[in-house]
């Protein structure tokens, strides 16, 4: 073991004894779980282990939280200028700081209030290596180029008005094995009505418009809202949400990448949906301005581009987009953009 795996045993993961001798690691987070199990199998390690790992590395531990401390009360002193222009690997860097995995909800919107100019130009000016959204492209291609070569699907799309909710159903599961064969991942589908959401451990007041991703490796879609969708939906928002488990799970050969998408900038979205107003214009940037969100929605609209050049169909109208979901998905599409031109400009 060495002190980056101590520190992410005692900053990832719950820590508990159990009675035949053994530590217990609990990740906080599915990702977390990935990586716990390269550095202890199972989640166990001997009781005497796990103190020797204490008493070698546990000083140095201590003075990284310090320094991190150092460090993030530096970040909090900065002009929002001065965050902007930051590389991709302090911001990253700060994030991991300012959001650790455990981190309850006082201390979030404690952290957030005090450094939420920074946050926002960190946020609004990321700038991904132009290189992976080269990569991400041609992937999506694949992607595209087998969904237009299936008939079954093609036809049910351009029939979609009068199909029925079983074959949009069908449309969705179809496009999960054909996402799974191009990235060799997939998440598992699940279907659900909006009165369903406390059974889903949702409180009654979420917005889930088209579907949601548990970070558990399900993602669960509105059956109202896909009865209402446009012909485009059941391929376009399967791909988007499965982006965002390819997120959770896989590396994508960058580093800085895997650790963009591990450094919890979404926490502050979530500081936003507590302590936001809801009313304001600047609601739902936050969340907007999330990498992860920037990458899947690129990605989202280049697949859809690129499926109507490929086939010929149109998109039709969407009967289930209300004003709120429609503002949210505007912001993050042109921040998608935006992300994209940072990247293109720092090629």
């Amino acid at each position: 073991m060495n002190i980056d795996e101590f520190e992410f045993l005692m900053d990832g993961c719950t820590i508990e004894q159990d009675g035949d001798g053994n530590v217990v690691f609990k990740p906080y987070r599915f990702q977390n779980g990935i990586i716990l199990q390269k550095i202890v199998p199972g989640s166990k390690m001997p009781l005497n282990e796990f103190y020797n790992n204490v008493k070698n590395y546990n000083q140095e531990y201590q003075n990284r939280k310090k320094m991190k401390q150092q460090k993030a009360e530096h970040f909090s002193k900065m002009s929002p200028q001065q965050a902007a222009k930051l590389p991709l690997e302090k911001k990253i860097e700060y994030f991991e700081m300012l959001f650790p995995d455990k981190m309850r909800k006082g201390e979030l919107i404690e952290v957030c209030r005090k450094n939420a100019d920074n946050i926002r130009a960190c946020l609004f000016n990321i700038d991904f290596p132009q290189s992976f959204w080269d990569r991400e492209k041609k992937l999506a291609d694949r992607y595209v180029a087998l969904i237009a070569s299936r008939p079954e699907i093609t036809e049910k799309m351009e029939n979609w008005a009068v199909i029925s909710l079983d074959d949009k159903k069908e449309i969705i599961q179809q496009a999960r094995e054909v996402f799974k064969y191009v990235y060799g991942v997939a998440p598992n589908i699940h279907f659900f009505k909006p009165e369903e959401y406390d059974k889903k451990g949702l409180s009654d007041d979420t917005h889930i418009d088209a579907a949601y991703n548990d970070g558990k490796g399900n993602i669960y879609f509105n059956l109202d809202r896909l009865d209402r969708s446009n012909n485009f939906f059941a391929i376009s928002v399967l791909f988007h949400e499965a982006t965002h488990y390819r997120q959770d799970v896989q590396s994508f050969d960058n580093e800085l990448i895997d650790r963009l998408f591990r450094c919890n900038a979404e926490f502050a979205a979530t500081y936003e949906e507590i302590d936001g107003d809801h009313q304001s214009a600047d609601y739902g940037d936050l969340r907007s301005m999330q990498p992860t969100e920037n990458h899947a929605y690129a990605l989202q609209e280049y697949v859809e581009q690129q499926l109507m050049e490929k086939t010929g169909i149109s998109k039709t109208d969407d009967r289930g987009l209300d004003a709120e979901t429609k503002n949210l998905h505007n912001k993050a599409f042109s921040m998608a953009k935006i992300a994209q031109y940072h990247s293109a400009k720092n090629r």
